[in-house]
């Protein structure tokens, strides 16, 4: 027998069989594996926050795509689902007619993940259109399978009502999400006397309540500031106010409320929360699970002497008790949340509140919000530098144009944040807001000014050069001095992880540094290092860098360079600038503090969109150095007249429909140009 007649023989023994099995289980396959669907993204979907795996990413990618292909897949099996079948009498088409309703409630989605990427958030009211049609849709499957003489289409009914709900809910959540106000009104300025009594209504001497405070101090900077909406006008509230103020707290506790209010817009971007937790959301919740455990416990009652008899009866108990167990682990979650902690220090007069408060806040402080670490990537890493066994993959990466982005994929490695990199930025960041007043930054030079040495002109070029170049060239000087340096003290160790930092957001997200060559000026520096590092050993390679000849033998042919990088001579000015270096006393605090300047830019020109974006693959460090800086850059500031300061003043202050308008802060980027 021949291979290809041994090869049809089985596909004619198999094919038969699998048609069967899909022409009786097809949309029973379907509903399973969009429900299977909606278990992981509910699992994995709030917990992307903090995981950097590209596997769990590409997981959470595939089932949110998969979930309605699948579910409009089953939807169109349904509609040609034969409900009069002499050949197949029983309750098997009112069954199937069942899952029309349950496919609708998974097209709502689950309530940790309403949108993959941010873009999603911008389709709410196309979606509207989508579901609308799907109803319509569900509602003829349901009409068709309407039978007087079965009680379970009245179970019809109840399911309906969850999906309507769900999906109505997940279009709520998108739309919600980009509702801006355009100015704000002095009625809203009133509602600061509110927000204090909030916090006067905590025991003042009851430390238990320390982490409960954080939380809903967080949420009130963050609801000031929006900083996922670009044109949102910064709120009035606590300009004046110390106690919204963090300046007072460790380097440690200020990050924990970044991450705070970080979570925050997490969830208002990619999550139901912000409309759960609102009264009509959290009546929704628990009538849809009500609905759910009805028509769960009809369906019981109904075919109770059945369930082990009729396979297609025992597949929808099952199916209904997963749906309905998967909804009540959602309800279950909603308890578990800071927004559940902001509720709850809303209602402190409750009587059970104050008692559950603490222990939920202690909880909720020990979550994870984000990876909590940063990318690492060295040009001086020998395999970013040298072919080894990649030349045989990258004749492959060759033919799709992707060897270096491969290759750098490949180096890069994440480092756990230590706490002596969150004192050095945060205490870095204080030094520059004395000195720029608060200004935004669009220069570069301030830690010059601060060291006063704003004279030293291989320093002030090297600062104030192409971004792209002087991150290069910093990062090589910062090599070399961390090689040779024999006490590695906490601004060198800083300065080592940011440094790596920096060249890791340069070579894998050059968008978050708003440049457009930095493909070029890598690739220029990559071209230069390889040579010069192959023709001598490491060492030697050191101490040429090191020497003060200013004769360091550059490889690059300047000829057939780049426009961008035919002038540049980066070799020549690292070794200038490591010679300027090495004789100052306090080197490393002033590298330290140029890094962390160069990071400030860094985050202060980022668009928000690529802040948010980064929010759902574990986070960044470079967004929540955004995040402080917002508050305190006057960019966000509003004009507010002098008076409003004064409690007594402000109350007589609030004429009908007055308005005051802010600078947007395209204004601002206007003025930069």
């Amino acid at each position: 027998m021949s291979l290809i007649s041994w090869i049809s023989s089985i596909i004619n023994t198999v094919l038969p069989p699998l048609k069967s099995l899909w022409a009786d289980w097809g949309i029973q396959f379907l509903v399973a594996a969009s429900l299977a669907c909606e278990i992981v993204l509910t699992i994995l979907g709030s917990r992307r926050k903090y995981m950097t795996s590209i596997l769990a990413r590409l997981i959470i990618w595939a089932t949110y795509l998969l979930l309605s292909y699948i579910a409009t897949i089953a939807l169109g099996k349904l509609t040609m689902v034969r409900f009069h079948d002499p050949e197949n009498p029983g309750n098997n088409a009112v069954l199937e007619g069942l899952l029309a309703p349950l496919l609708l409630t998974q097209l709502g989605y689950p309530d940790s993940m309403t949108a993959y990427a941010v873009e999603d958030n911008q389709l709410g009211l196309r979606q509207v259109l989508n579901i609308g049609a799907t109803v319509v849709i569900i509602v003829w499957i349901l009409i068709r399978c309407w039978d007087r003489s079965s009680l379970v289409s009245w179970l019809y009914i109840p399911l309906f009502l969850v999906g309507i709900m769900k999906s109505a809910g997940w279009v709520w959540a998108l739309y919600s999400v980009y509702d801006e106000d355009s100015s704000v009104t002095a009625e809203d300025m009133k509602e600061e006397a509110s927000i204090q009594r909030v916090f006067e209504a905590f025991p003042p001497t009851d430390e238990k309540f320390d982490s409960a405070k954080d939380i809903l101090k967080a949420y009130f900077r963050f609801d000031c500031l929006k900083p996922h909406l670009v044109n949102w006008l910064y709120h009035p509230l606590f300009i004046s106010q110390d106690s919204m103020s963090i300046d007072s707290y460790t380097a440690h506790r200020s990050f924990t409320m970044t991450e705070i209010e970080l979570d925050f817009m997490f969830d208002v971007l990619y999550t139901k929360a912000p409309i759960l937790y609102t009264k009509f959301g959290l009546i929704g919740r628990f009538f849809g699970f009500l609905c759910l455990v009805s028509a769960l416990c009809g369906f019981a009652v109904i075919f109770k002497n059945a369930f082990l008899i009729d396979m297609f009866i025992t597949y929808t108990y099952v199916l209904l008790m997963a749906v309905t167990s998967l909804e009540l682990y959602q309800i279950m979650t909603l308890a578990f949340s800071d927004w559940a902690v902001v509720k709850m220090c809303m209602n402190l007069e409750v009587p059970l509140v104050p008692r559950l408060l603490p222990f939920l806040a202690n909880w909720c402080m020990k979550q994870k919000r984000w990876s909590r670490s940063i990318g690492q990537l060295n040009l001086l890493d020998r395999h970013l530098l040298y072919e080894g066994w990649w030349k045989p993959v990258g004749m492959v990466l060759d033919w799709f144009g992707n060897r270096e982005i491969f290759r750098r994929y490949w180096s890069h490695s994440r480092q756990t944040i230590p706490s002596c990199l969150k004192t050095l930025v945060v205490g870095k960041i204080t030094e520059l807001e004395e000195k720029r007043q608060l200004l935004p930054f669009t220069e570069r030079g301030w830690t010059l000014e601060t060291h006063g040495i704003q004279e030293n002109q291989t320093l002030s070029d090297s600062i104030t050069a192409e971004f792209d170049k002087t991150i290069i060239i910093w990062h090589i000087v910062t090599e070399i001095l961390y090689l040779v340096e024999s006490k590695k003290s906490d601004a060198c160790a800083g300065s080592k992880l940011l440094s790596d930092y920096m060249i890791y957001l340069l070579a894998l997200q050059p968008y978050m540094l708003s440049l457009t060559t930095a493909d070029i000026t890598l690739e220029h520096a990559c071209r230069a290092l390889r040579p010069f590092l192959r023709d001598r050993d490491h060492s030697q390679a050191i101490s040429e860098l090191l020497s003060t000849d200013g004769n360091v033998i550059d490889p690059v042919d300047y000829n057939k360079a780049t426009i961008i990088t035919r002038d540049w001579h980066m070799l020549l000015e690292v070794q200038k600038l490591v010679v300027d270096l090495r004789t100052m006393d306090n080197k490393w605090e002033l590298i330290s503090s140029i890094w962390v300047e160069i990071l400030c830019c860094a985050a202060y020109n980022c668009q928000a969109c690529y802040h948010a974006k980064l929010l759902r693959r574990g986070g960044e460090l470079i967004t929540h150095v955004w995040l402080l800086l917002a508050h305190k850059t006057n960019k966000y500031r509003s004009s507010i007249p002098e008076h409003y300061n004064d409690p007594a003043a402000s109350t007589e202050y609030s004429p009908l429909g007055e308005r005051f308008f802010f600078m947007l802060p395209e204004d601002f980027q206007e003025e930069r140009s």
